[in-house]
C-alpha cells in the first residue's frame, strides 16, 4: 500500500502534491504533536486550495460541480491519510476510503493524483466530457476506486467489504445521506454483526436547499446513530486537535462507530460559508478572491478567465432556437391547476412533498404560490413518496411528489403499494435520460418503464413525456385530477418547441390543441416509413426526419407522449408503412423500443423494426452524452437511411 506521494504537479498550478508534508499518525494516541499539527494545518490549507481551483474550473467551464462537501471534508482526508501512512502494507486498514456522499468525488481526484493515478494537471478537466472525471466516483476509471451512487447507497455496501476483509474500513459520511433511510439500516446492521466500520461524517448543516435543522429540526445523527447501538464521538471539525481525537477514538472502538465533525459549510470562504450555495461548484470570481487573499497572484486565478463553456454548434430544424426547461414549468402548471380552486380547497385536496430538489424539480414554484399545501421533507424519498400516496387514499386528493428519474428506481415497492391502495398520485421525475448529466451513469434516468408495475387488468400506471414546453402545460393540467398513478418525465436539459412543418408556428402552443392521453400525435405524415419518438429526443428526431423530407424522402414522425399505453389506431398507421424506428434516450433493454415491436408483431404488422436508446456508461460532459450515446440528428438520420435499404 502505498501512501507516499509517486506523482508530481508541476503541471498543476498549486503544488499540492510536491509541498505535501508526510505526516504518521497512531490512532491509538489521541493527541497531536505540534510537529503532527503543523504538517496537518499545511496540508489541509493546501489541498483546500487545489480543490477551490479545479472545483472552480468545473463552473468556468459550465458543466458545474460541487465545492462545499469536499472542501469541508478535506480535513478528514488528511487526517486518514496520516493514519493511513502508518500502516504501509494495510495489515490494520483498508486503504480505500469509501465515501457515500458521490458530490465530494473532488477528494477521489485529489487522492487520484497524489497516488499517481492521474496527471494532476488533468484536474482542471472535472466534469468535462471525456476526462474520465465525471460528478460522481465511477469504478473502472482510473481517477475513482468504487462507484458511490447516490446519497445513503455506500455504507451498507461498506458493511459487506468490512466483513470480507476482516479489517478497519473508513466510510466518509454526510448528514445529507444520513438523512437515508438505508443509512439506519446500515448502523443496525453493523452492530449486529459487529463490523469495525468507522463513519466519519461531516454534519454541515446544509443542503441544496437550505440548512439540514431547518427541513428536519428533530433529526439528530448523534441520537440516531447511539440508538442502533452505535459509539459515536463528536467534534468541531475545523479544530484539528478535536477532529483527529474524535476520528482516534472512534477507530480505538472496537466495533462500528462514528466521529461527527459539526462545521458550517465552505469555513473560511468568505462569500459562501454556512450557504447553500456553496452546495454547487464556487464560481470563478469567488475562487479567484479566495485565491488571492491566499497570496496565489494571477499567473493562476487567470486559469479560471481564461476557460470557456463549451456548446453544441448544431442548429435543429423543426423546432425553436427558444428553449425551456420543462422541470420548471411542472410547478407553473400545478399553480394554474390549484389557482381556479376555492379558498381553502387546494389545502383540503392536494398534498406536495419534497425531497430536498425543489429548485430543480418545479416545487419551488409551488411552495412560493401556494405554501399552505407545499411540505419540505428531508432526503429520504420512500418515505415522502409512500406519504404522498397515502394522502392520495382518499378518493377526493391527491398527493404530489417529485424527485429524479434516477431516483425513482428507489421508489419501486412504495409505487406498488400505492397501487394497490388505489392512490391517487402524480409523480414528477425530472432528470431523465442522460442529456446534460455531468454527474454522470449515476444520474442517468433510463428505466422509467420499471414504474409501469400495474398487472394488466387491474389498476392503471401512467407514464407521460411530453416533448416541449408547451406540451408539459397541457399534459399537467390535464391528467392533474385524473384517478391512480401518473407519472409524468421531463429532462435535465432545456428543449425547444417543435414547430408545425415549414413554418415558425408552434405544434402544442394553440389553443386548438387538446392533449388526449393515450393518444400518440402525428407531427409529420409519412409514408416510407415512420419514427416514432417521444420527449427531448423528439425534437432531435425532428432534425434527422426533416434533412429527408428536404431530400425528397417521405418519413413519418410521431411523437408517444402517453409511453405505456397501445394506441391501436398508431399501431395500424405505422405498421403499414415501410419501417418503424423507435428513437429514445432511455436504456435499450428496458425502453420503448423493447416493447412496441412486440406490439406490431402481435397485430400481424411484419415490418423493418428498429430503435435506439441509450447503451453505454456516461462520459460525462454535458450536451455530449447524448452524442456519446450515439443519438444525435446525424446517427438518427443514417439509422433511417439503413432501413430504407
Amino acid at each position: 500500500m502505498i501512501q507516499c506521494p509517486t506523482s508530481d504537479d508541476s503541471t498543476f498550478p498549486i503544488p499540492f502534491i510536491k509541498n505535501y508534508k508526510p505526516v504518521v499518525l497512531d490512532p491509538s494516541q489521541v493527541q497531536l504533536t505540534p510537529e503532527q499539527r503543523s504538517a496537518l494545518s499545511s496540508n489541509i490549507q493546501l489541498w483546500r486550495d487545489a480543490l477551490i481551483l479545479f472545483t472552480a474550473s468545473g463552473h468556468a467551464r459550465g458543466v458545474a460541480g460541487h465545492t462545499g462537501g469536499p472542501f469541508d471534508s478535506v480535513v478528514e482526508l488528511c487526517i486518514l491519510l496520516g493514519i493511513l501512512a502508518g500502516d504501509p502494507e494495510g495489515k490494520k486498514f483498508v486503504h480505500t476510503l469509501f465515501d457515500e456522499a458521490g458530490h465530494r468525488v473532488p477528494l477521489q481526484y485529489l487522492l487520484a493524483a497524489f497516488r499517481g493515478r492521474i496527471p494532476a494537471s488533468k484536474l482542471l478537466t472535472y466534469r468535462a466530457a471525456y476526462s474520465g472525471l465525471p460528478g460522481h466516483p465511477e469504478f473502472g476509471l482510473p481517477s475513482a476506486d468504487f462507484s458511490s451512487g447516490r446519497l445513503g447507497h455506500m455504507w451498507p455496501f461498506v458493511n459487506g467489504i468490512t466483513h470480507s476483509e476482516k479489517k478497519t474500513v473508513f466510510c466518509l459520511g454526510s448528514d445529507g445521506a444520513q438523512q437515508e433511510g438505508n443509512d439506519v439500516e446500515a448502523a443496525r446492521l453493523a452492530v449486529n454483526m459487529k463490523l469495525n466500520v468507522k463513519l466519519i461524517i461531516d454534519d454541515n448543516n446544509m443542503t441544496v436547499v437550505g440548512p439540514s435543522r431547518d427541513i428536519l429540526p428533530h433529526f439528530d445523527i448523534t441520537k440516531t446513530l447511539t440508538a442502533e447501538g452505535m459509539a459515536v464521538f463528536e467534534a468541531d471539525g475545523e479544530n484539528i486537535d478535536n477532529a483527529y481525537a474524535a476520528i482516534a477514538r472512534a477507530i480505538q472502538y472496537d466495533g462500528p462507530a462514528a466521529a461527527i465533525l459539526h462545521r458550517p459549510i465552505c469555513p473560511g470562504i468568505d462569500e459562501l460559508q454556512g450557504s447553500n450555495h456553496g452546495h454547487d461548484a464556487i464560481c470563478a470570481s469567488h475562487a479567484t478572491s479566495y485565491l488571492q487573499k491566499r497570496g496565489y497572484g494571477e499567473d493562476i486565478t487567470s486559469i479560471l478567465m481564461d476557460m470557456k463553456p463549451t456548446k453544441e454548434s448544431h442548429v435543429y430544424k423543426g423546432s425553436s432556437e427558444e428553449l425551456t426547461g420543462n422541470r420548471y414549468l411542472f410547478g407553473k402548471a400545478v399553480n394554474e391547476c390549484l389557482g381556479v380552486l376555492p379558498e381553502g380547497e387546494a389545502q383540503r385536496r392536494v398534498f406536495v412533498i419534497d425531497s430536498d430538489l425543489m429548485l430543480s424539480t418545479g416545487l419551488a414554484a409551488i411552495k412560493e404560490a401556494h405554501p399552505e399545501v407545499f411540505h419540505s421533507s428531508g432526503i429520504m424519498e420512500r418515505a415522502n413518496i409512500s406519504a404522498a400516496a397515502g394522502f392520495g387514499f382518499n378518493n377526493d386528493k391527491q398527493g404530489i411528489f417529485a424527485t429524479f428519474t434516477a431516483f425513482s428506481e428507489m421508489c419501486l415497492s412504495e409505487l406498488t403499494m400505492a397501487r394497490m391502495n388505489n392512490s391517487n398520485l402524480l409523480c414528477h421525475f425530472s432528470h431523465s435520460g442522460c442529456d446534460d448529466m455531468a454527474d454522470n451513469t449515476c444520474h442517468f434516468g433510463v428505466n422509467g418503464f420499471f414504474l409501469d408495475n400495474g398487472l394488466p387488468e387491474s389498476f392503471e400506471t401512467k407514464l407521460y413525456f411530453p416533448a416541449d414546453g408547451a406540451q408539459m402545460m397541457a399534459v399537467v393540467k390535464r391528467i392533474f385530477w385524473d384517478k391512480g398513478l401518473r407519472t409524468i418525465f421531463s429532462t435535465r436539459s432545456k428543449v425547444p418547441y417543435i414547430l408545425k412543418e415549414n413554418s415558425t408556428e408552434r405544434f402544442y402552443d394553440n389553443p386548438d390543441y387538446i392533449f388526449v392521453p393515450g393518444k400518440d400525435e402525428v407531427i409529420r405524415e409519412g409514408t416510407v416509413g415512420t419514427v416514432v419518438s417521444y420527449g427531448e429526443m423528439l425534437y432531435r428526431a425532428l432534425d434527422a426526419v426533416t434533412t429527408l423530407r428536404e431530400e425528397g424522402i417521405d418519413v413519418g414522425l410521431v411523437n408517444k407522449v402517453t409511453l405505456n399505453t397501445i394506441d391501436e389506431e398508431s399501431l395500424k398507421a405505422i405498421g403499414k408503412k415501410g419501417f418503424v424506428l423507435i428513437v429514445e434516450a432511455w436504456n435499450q433493454k428496458t425502453g420503448l423500443g423493447s416493447k412496441m415491436g412486440t406490439w406490431l408483431l402481435e397485430r400481424g404488422y411484419c415490418i423493418r423494426y428498429a430503435y435506439m436508446g441509450v447503451r453505454h456508461e456516461g462520459c460525462g460532459g454535458l450536451w455530449e452524452q447524448i452524442h456519446h450515446q450515439g443519438l444525435d440528428p446525424e446517427s438518427i438520420e443514417e439509422r433511417i437511411r439503413s432501413l430504407l435499404k
